[in-house]
């Protein structure tokens, strides 16, 4: 209702059992050993199988990281080493209370989060989740890392990680922590394009006739050409756009358009295009939506653009800018796709505890939305 009273979301403040609004303790608390922090084995033997925390050592008991001993802390009724502990340890290692509190985040709900050790090779990022469903020993769900919400992407790395992850079945999952302690995931993935349209190497002689003979009557038109409808049609939907009894093709078309009947070189960018509508997708500018391309898997009238695509020159260089963009691109039902070494990559939000966001795999997957 108009009048109904908005209020904001609670947001959790997480205080510590040695403050007076803290939870209780019923725990002792570890006690500093060579790999972190020890809890004895009757209280470890709880924490390790049935929730998957700590290390286990030969003599029972089980040794928790810094974070993991805060997780137990809020959530396990586990004391703290000292009243001091938070501000000694964060002297030592600044991230810390980041690294606890996306820790907290991603088992939320029941999921289950395993730190990799030091000597660990089980991933090369910073922990295996699991789902409420499946536990270990069961095979992990996602290969889970941690990054501040200014820091640059290292994009290189990224598709590294998430090609590896592809192979072995996992989601690469990334947990974005702002300075306010809030916390985004994203799921990061390879996007292998393919759509209905012709693209020119499938059109007919007669098609690629008529469109060569339009080519000779190109006028110029803004950054690109205009050219005259063919018996008042257009037989060749993925170029141009029809507007005042013509057909208008922008800077890229042109030269692709050049490419495939004069034989001229292709921009950089034009390449870009000409190889994903080789894959019979239609590209339209997205310049609304603040990336390069708008990409569709069969024709604009047909469908709505299931990505917004950006390619590596536009490429966002930091957290923040990810999350803009991708945060744009959700709002109106779509996945943006980024561009590295050649190689798409889609980053989607997603919510911890929630099951991953399909794939697209096709024009019966394409989310719907406004173009």
């Amino acid at each position: 209702m108009a009048d109904r009273e908005s209020r904001p979301r609670p947001r959790p403040q997480r205080p510590l059992g040695t403050r007076p609004e803290g939870p209780r303790d019923r725990w002792d608390p570890p006690v500093r050993h060579e790999q972190g922090w020890a809890i004895p084995a009757k209280l470890g033997q709880r924490l390790y199988e049935k929730s998957k925390l700590g290390q286990r050592l030969d003599d029972g008991r089980v040794v928790l990281s810094p974070e993991e001993v805060l997780f137990c802390h809020w959530n396990r009724h586990l004391s703290l080493p000292s009243e001091h502990w938070l501000e000694e340890s964060l002297a030592q290692q600044p991230d810390l209370l980041q690294r606890a509190v996306i820790l907290d985040v991603a088992r939320s709900g029941g999921e289950v989060l395993v730190l990799n050790s030091a000597d660990s090779v089980a991933s090369d990022g910073w922990g295996l989740r699991w789902s409420r469903h499946d536990k270990p020993p069961a095979p992990p769900l996602a290969n889970a890392d941690w990054a501040s919400s200014g820091l640059q992407v290292d994009w290189p790395r990224l598709l590294k990680q998430v090609m590896n992850d592809d192979d072995q079945g996992l989601l690469t999952e990334r947990y974005i922590i702002d300075e306010e302690l809030d916390v985004t995931m994203y799921h990061v993935h390879p996007v292998n394009f393919s759509g209905a349209l012709t693209p020119w190497q499938d059109l007919t002689d007669e098609v690629r006739t008529n469109l060569e003979q339009a080519w000779t009557a190109q006028v110029p038109c803004g950054e690109g050409v205009r050219l005259p409808l063919i018996g008042q049609a257009w037989p060749w939907p993925q170029v141009g756009t029809t507007h005042a009894s013509g057909r208008q093709l922008n800077a890229e078309e042109t030269a692709i358009f050049a490419h495939v009947v004069d034989g001229a070189s292709l921009t950089e960018v034009a390449e870009k295009a000409h190889a994903l509508m080789s894959l019979g997708i239609m590209l339209r500018p997205g310049f609304k939506y603040g990336c390069r391309w708008r990409a569709y898997d069969d024709d604009v009238d047909v469908t709505h653009a299931p990505w917004l695509v950006q390619t590596e020159d536009r490429r966002p260089v930091s957290w923040e800018e990810v999350c803009l963009a991708v945060r744009l691109a959700e709002g109106v039902n779509k996945i943006w796709v980024t561009e590295v070494d050649g190689q798409w990559l889609a980053v989607r939000r997603a919510l911890p505890g929630r099951p991953a966001q399909p794939r697209h795999v096709g024009r019966s997957a394409s989310p719907t939305g406004q173009a």
